[in-house]
């Protein structure tokens, strides 16, 4: 052993955590197999804990292939004034349908909190979900309710952290749906349930009806200790839906443009530079980014991004764009109907794609790394390694 190894090696400590937790999760990956010190510094609570109060968000890319590969990559992200860009060699990767018995039906992302990644798989039979660690390779399956959606019925789902408590909980909202048999629909909806899963109790609870209909579309975004669903009522009118998650209480929340009629949701939620954003893609001509500068604050909403659309690339209007991530030199991270992944470049006003390939979806959120272990938290579930 050489004197600098020797040196590192009887460091106390507190300080080879200290320097350890201010790593990426690749690096820390390879320093677990340095020494039995280091191994078992790196796998205590304490430092996991540490270590994610440092950990800077990446991309996590859900990749649905059509040979039925169900591939999550976990991307980092370069991020200052000169230069915005993705890392393209993914910290993490793994097939979904491998790693975590994942082959049937349709897998979609619920949400992503504290290095946390929720999964819902379906299809007319089936509907499961699983809450998987990608950096420590452990997860564990939800219980899967007895009672099966039925079209023209329909369910949503949200991953939220209770603020006081520190639970993390699975919320499934189901709404029975008729449809009006000239028009094609929704007529009426006669009945609405909300089941929360908490995780450790190894059970799913009914917490009542909502009280309001809607067709929703997309999962519940998480932030400021809220889910938010972009919803629209029986008369197309838009709306935004809050669900208080240490509360398991439904609340009003302000939409920028409320009573927009649409044939469908067109808006969808994300957070941009700490703040509730609002994309919306229904012009032919641009695409237009409103943020909430004050959360829950009405008269805070303000047309911050409006984004110019390039005939040889854009696409279609009336489609999904998810706004990502805004970086220090001001360029957007967006994605397009679940296949596109482009930034929208601030200095040029211009759009570049990053990834498109019709062979497969994506899906993308943003993503903590950490190491912070799912059996800190269950109590009747069994967690799995892989």
């Amino acid at each position: 052993m050489s004197d600098e190894e020797g040196f590192l090696m009887n460091l106390p400590s507190h300080i080879i955590v200290d320097v350890l937790s201010r790593l990426p999760a690749p690096t820390i990956l390879n320093c677990k197999l340095v020494c039995k010190k280091w191994l078992s510094l790196i796998s205590t609570p304490e430092f996991a804990k540490l270590h994610l109060s440092r950990s800077t968000p990446g991309l996590v890319v859900f990749q649905h292939e059509r040979v039925r590969a169900e591939v999550c990559r976990l991307f980092e992200f370069e991020d200052d004034l000169d230069h915005a860009d993705l890392h393209y060699d993914p910290v993490i990767k793994f097939d979904l349908s491998v790693s975590l018995g994942i082959s049937r039906g349709a897998t979609v992302q619920v949400g992503s909190i504290n290095g946390m990644v929720c999964f819902r798989n379906f299809d007319r039979e089936y509907d499961a979900l699983c809450i998987c660690n990608p950096i420590t390779r452990e997860y564990i399956a939800l219980p899967v309710l007895d009672w099966l959606v039925k079209f023209p019925s329909q369910v949503t789902y949200g991953f939220g952290l209770s603020r006081i408590s520190g639970q993390y909980k699975v919320v499934r909202i189901f709404h029975e749906c008729v449809l009006d048999p000239t028009t094609g629909a929704f007529s009426s909806i006669p009945k609405s349930e909300c089941h929360v899963y908490t995780l450790g109790t190894g059970s799913w609870r009914g917490i009542g009806g909502v009280p309001f209909a809607y067709n929703c579309r997309s999962v519940g975004l998480f932030f400021n200790g809220n889910l938010h669903w972009v919803i629209q009522d029986l008369e197309g009118s838009e709306l935004i839906s809050c669900f208080n998650v240490e509360k398991e209480s439904f609340q009003p929340f302000p939409c920028p443009f409320p009573g927009e009629r649409h044939k469908g949701t067109l808006h969808s939620l994300g957070v941009l530079a700490g703040c509730l954003c609002l994309c919306d893609n229904t012009s032919d001509s641009e695409i237009v980014i409103w943020v909430m500068k004050e959360y829950g604050l009405k008269k805070s909403w303000n047309k911050e991004f409006v984004i110019s659309k390039m005939p040889d690339f854009a696409g279609e209007s009336y489609e999904m764009v998810y706004a990502l991530k805004v970086f220090e030199n001001g360029d957007i991270l967006l994605t397009w109907d679940d296949y596109y992944l482009f930034f929208y470049r601030n200095q040029t006003k211009t759009l570049q794609q990053v990834e498109a390939d019709p062979n497969y979806s994506i899906q993308t959120m943003l993503h903590v790394p950490s190491f912070v272990s799912l059996k800190n938290f269950v109590i009747k579930e069994n967690v799995i390694v892989f």
